[in-house]
């Protein structure tokens, strides 16, 4: 990951900050063909070497220390989880021998670890006031934070609590949604002002900004798809949630799955622009346009992605049929 000397993220904080969206521009374009994915592989390679990925979150810790940290924490209490998965009694009253309740927690937990640290990266390209940077990554702290505490308590309710669905139980849902509202809501703000560019333009050139619009509004469909499963009361077509499934995350192997088309779409924050971000470490660095018909390119296979396994979600078929 290259640092790029006297460049900072906001006017009002310290120096040290995290620079990950440009590279030192050289004058010969990428070429094509293999030249092209070598030089491509190498920027890979290099940006995700141990030395490097420490660094990184070295920086991101002294710039953005609550999200930072609420990712690590987050991260941290998935062997927690895990073990509560392994102790699990063999035979308890009313729960589904297929599909362990703390596995939820657990994808959940680290889903939200990078969303964390995703989100801590986007708000510093944002060029909005220091109050508002603070109120935002606040209210995302504890609204993460309360959804892992509801899922976690469901998890446990679900196995040790006696008797039927209670108050309690609609609360915990109903705190769990309303966290997934506040950060839809967040986030629909910042595409916003991506889309106003109303960005550090030291920070976020043209092909990066592409990919940041591009990945958060893939992300708002697979919240989308989320708000559409809360709908229709389940995440299975054509069968019972909670029957047979894939290892761990337990898609559906007897019927279509609405949560492979989500997955897919949330992650996509993820997957957009560190491909943006590789793009610029190449050597010699491709030409603007490149970049941005790369990043395009990327952005419509991860949609095309979200709508096949959508589809194929609605018509019940399972993405991978396993009787």
């Amino acid at each position: 990951m290259t640092y790029l000397r006297g460049t900072t993220f906001r006017q009002h904080t310290t120096a040290r900050q995290l620079e990950w969206t440009q590279a030192p521009p050289l004058s010969t374009p990428a070429q094509s063909g293999a030249p092209w994915f070598s030089a491509f592989l190498r920027a890979t390679v290099q940006t995700l070497h141990p030395s490097t990925a420490r660094a990184f979150f070295r920086d991101l810790n002294a710039t953005d220390p609550l999200l930072s940290r609420l990712g690590w924490v987050l991260f941290g209490v998935v062997p927690l989880f895990a073990a509560l998965a392994f102790l699990l009694p063999a035979s308890v009253h009313g729960i589904n021998p297929q599909v362990n309740p703390w596995i939820k927690p657990i994808k959940f937990s680290l889903s939200f670890s990078t969303f964390a640290t995703t989100i801590s990266i986007l708000l510093l390209a944002l060029r909005i006031p220091e109050w508002q940077l603070r109120l935002a990554r606040r209210v995302i702290a504890v609204s993460v934070a309360f959804e892992i505490f509801s899922l976690a308590a469901q998890a446990g309710r679900s196995i040790y609590a006696s008797g039927g669905h209670t108050l309690l139980d609609s609360f915990l849902a109903q705190m769990t949604n309303s966290m997934v509202m506040i950060n839809t809501a967040i986030v629909t703000a910042m595409f916003v002002l991506f889309c106003a560019n109303r960005v550090h333009s030291s920070l976020v050139d043209r092909p990066m900004l592409a990919a940041l619009r591009y990945s958060v509004a893939i992300f708002l469909v697979g919240n989308a798809v989320g708000g559409y499963m809360l709908a229709r009361g389940s995440h299975t077509v054509g069968a019972a949630d909670g029957g047979r499934g894939l290892p761990f995350v337990n898609w559906s192997t007897i019927g279509g799955d609405l949560r492979i088309a989500h997955f897919i779409a949330i992650h996509a924050i993820q997957i957009v622009p560190l491909f943006a971000y590789i793009l610029a470490q190449m050597a010699p660095i491709p030409t603007v346009k490149q970049r941005k018909f790369a990043v395009a390119a990327l952005a419509i296979a991860v949609a095309l992605a979200v709508g096949a396994t959508f589809v194929q979600a609605a018509m019940g078929r399972p993405l991978l049929a396993l009787r």
